[in-house]
């Protein structure tokens, strides 16, 4: 049986395991063969796996993030959490990782210990998300919000936005399109590729679609919610420029947030990061908390390093 296989066999059982970090989920992201995944048993148990990213361009090997996919790194099993076993395995994982030119990937919040890479070459950039706390009451969660956004935005756009489930992917590819041409960059992603995404997870139902539109049915604001055993995330988003006074992109926000915590019943709602300030900002006025987690990168090609650099 290969790691892969095992690792299938694991996740089936392990229910904790991170939707970025479940297979089918890296399939979609990477390819079948564009992943691969490390693993550490203690005796018969499983203590540890970690899936990477393996892909080779202009001649470079290379383990990157993933598109749509804001945390990867390390995860650990219940019985091998202690901050003791969590710095031993992460330096076995380091001393397992094939040779990469250059290895780069964003480590999910709940690892606060990135020393052992540092230990190993590795360099870290800090990187921040906001989480809100869902064990909160709906009440106290908007009481949390800045009273601009509760008073303003969000009451001026439920005076004339609802929100619905019911548009075409391709609605909200399109409105997604506007929001990257607005800051005239690319979208980084096809639309053939999120029809395969969103039927990826669709069939896992792990995911709900929302439309913010007004009386004459033009789509304001879209957003797209996935979600795993503990968490929700807030993975994608975009506002038609057009309507940007209208309040739809903020009151979009709140109403998934009541679906992860009425709906979902999930303990953490996370905006999954940004380090682009005026989203940042967005996020900050929802009052959640904001969280570390760590970048890590490393470079074995100085070419490559240049070259980086350089652009």
């Amino acid at each position: 049986m290969t790691n892969k296989e095992a690792y299938i066999l694991f996740c089936k059982k392990e229910s904790e395991i991170p939707l970025f970090s479940k297979p089918w989920y890296l399939d979609v992201v990477c390819g079948e063969e564009g992943w691969d995944i490390l693993m550490i048993k203690k005796g018969n148990e499983v203590a540890a796996t970690m899936p990477f990213l393996k892909k080779k361009q202009f001649g470079f090997s290379l383990s990157r993030m993933p598109l749509i996919t804001p945390y990867l790194g390390p995860y650990f099993t219940k019985k091998f959490r202690s901050a003791k076993q969590r710095e031993k395995l992460m330096r076995v994982f380091i001393e397992q990782l094939p040779k990469f030119d250059f290895f780069d990937q964003n480590i999910h919040p709940s690892i606060t210990n990135w020393l052992p890479f540092y230990w190993e070459g590795f360099e870290a950039t800090v990187r921040y998300s906001f989480l809100i706390d869902l064990s909160q009451s709906l009440e106290e969660i908007f009481q949390e919000i800045s009273s601009n956004y509760r008073n303003n935005k969000i009451a001026k756009a439920q005076k004339v936005i609802k929100i619905v489930s019911d548009r075409s992917l391709e609605e909200f590819y399109d409105v997604q399109k506007m929001t990257f041409e607005k800051q005239q960059m690319k979208v980084p992603y096809s639309f053939e590729f999120i029809k395969i995404f969103d039927s990826i997870l669709g069939k896992e139902n792990v995911r709900k679609v929302f439309f913010a539109i007004d009386g004459n049915e033009q789509i304001h604001s879209v957003a797209y919610l996935t979600w795993d055993k503990e968490n929700a995330y807030f993975q994608m988003t975009g506002s038609n420029p057009k309507f940007r006074n209208s309040g739809a992109s903020v009151m979009i926000i709140w109403e998934a947030i009541k679906f992860a915590k009425e709906v979902l019943e999930k303990k953490h709602f996370d905006f999954c990061g940004s380090v682009i300030e005026g989203i940042a900002k967005v996020r900050q006025e929802f009052g959640g908390e904001q969280v570390a987690y760590f970048n890590v990168k490393k470079f074995e090609s100085k070419l490559l390093e240049f070259l980086y650099k350089v652009k």
